[in-house]
C-alpha cells in the first residue's frame, strides 16, 4: 500500500496502482493522492491540505491485510509536512520490519550510511533495516558490488541485489526470497531483543 503520492497523473498507472496489481488486497483509493510531481508536503501545502498520521493509521487499518507492505513517498527523511517526515510514519506504523530500497550505484554507500545513522539515532526502537539495492537502469561502475561494500564497511551484514526482471523471472524471485528471509530475521532479532 502507498497511503501517500504524488505526481499522480490521469489515466497512467501510479506507483500505487502497481502495488494493487501485485496485491491479494485490493487497497481503497489513498487518502493523500496529489497530481502535482513534487515533494508530497508540497502537493499538499498547494492544494490545501495536510497530511496527517491518524488518516493513514486509520486507512492502513482498514485495508483488511493480514500482510502489510507500506511503501513511502520519497527517502527516509522526505518530509510530509512540518515537523513530519516519512520516518515520523514509518514509527506510527509500528510494523514488523523495515525496508530500506536505493538503487545499486555510486552514491548509496552514503545513502545507506546516512539513513541507518538517521534510525540509529531517531527511532532506535525499530527493527534493522533490510537493504535492498535496485538494479538502476544505467548502470555505473559501483553497480553490482555495493551490496558487498556495505557489508564489508560493517553497514549492514547482509542485503539483497533486486535484478530488474519480470516479477517471475528466476533471478528476481530468488532475490525476493532472500528479502522474505532477511525480514524475518530482522523480526526475530528484534523480538529478542525487546523481550
Amino acid at each position: 500500500m502507498k497511503p501517500v503520492e504524488s505526481g499522480i497523473v490521469a489515466n497512467t498507472w501510479s506507483d500505487a496502482d502497481r502495488l494493487a496489481q501485485v496485491s491479494v488486497v485490493r487497497a481503497s483509493e489513498a487518502p493523500f493522492r496529489f497530481e502535482p510531481a513534487v515533494s508530497p508536503h508540497l502537493a499538499a501545502r498547494e492544494l490545501g491540505v495536510s497530511i496527517e498520521l491518524d488518516q493513514v493509521l486509520s486507512w492502513v487499518g482498514t485495508q483488511g491485510a493480514s500482510l502489510e507492505v507500506i511503501e513511502t513517498a520519497g527517502a527516509l527523511l522526505s518530509p510530509l509536512g512540518r515537523q513530519l517526515t516519512n520516518l515520523d510514519m514509518i514509527k506510527a506504523l509500528e510494523g514488523d520490519g523495515l525496508i530500506l530500497v536505493g538503487l545499486d550505484r555510486l552514491g548509496i554507500l552514503h545513502e545507506v550510511a546516512a539513513c541507518l545513522l538517521a534510525l540509529r539515532t531517531l527511532a532506535p526502537e525499530l527493527p534493522l533495516p533490510v537493504v535492498v539495492l535496485n538494479e538502476p537502469s544505467q548502470r555505473d561502475a559501483s553497480t553490482g558490488i555495493n551490496v558487498g561494500e556495505l557489508q564489508t564497511l560493517g553497514l549492514i551484514q547482509d542485503g539483497v541485489m533486486m535484478p530488474r526482471g519480470a516479477v517471475d523471472d528466476r533471478e528476481t524471485r530468488k532475490a525476493t526470497e532472500k528479502l522474505i528471509a532477511l525480514l524475518e530475521a530482522s523480526r526475530r532479532h528484534h523480538d529478542a531483543a525487546s523481550a
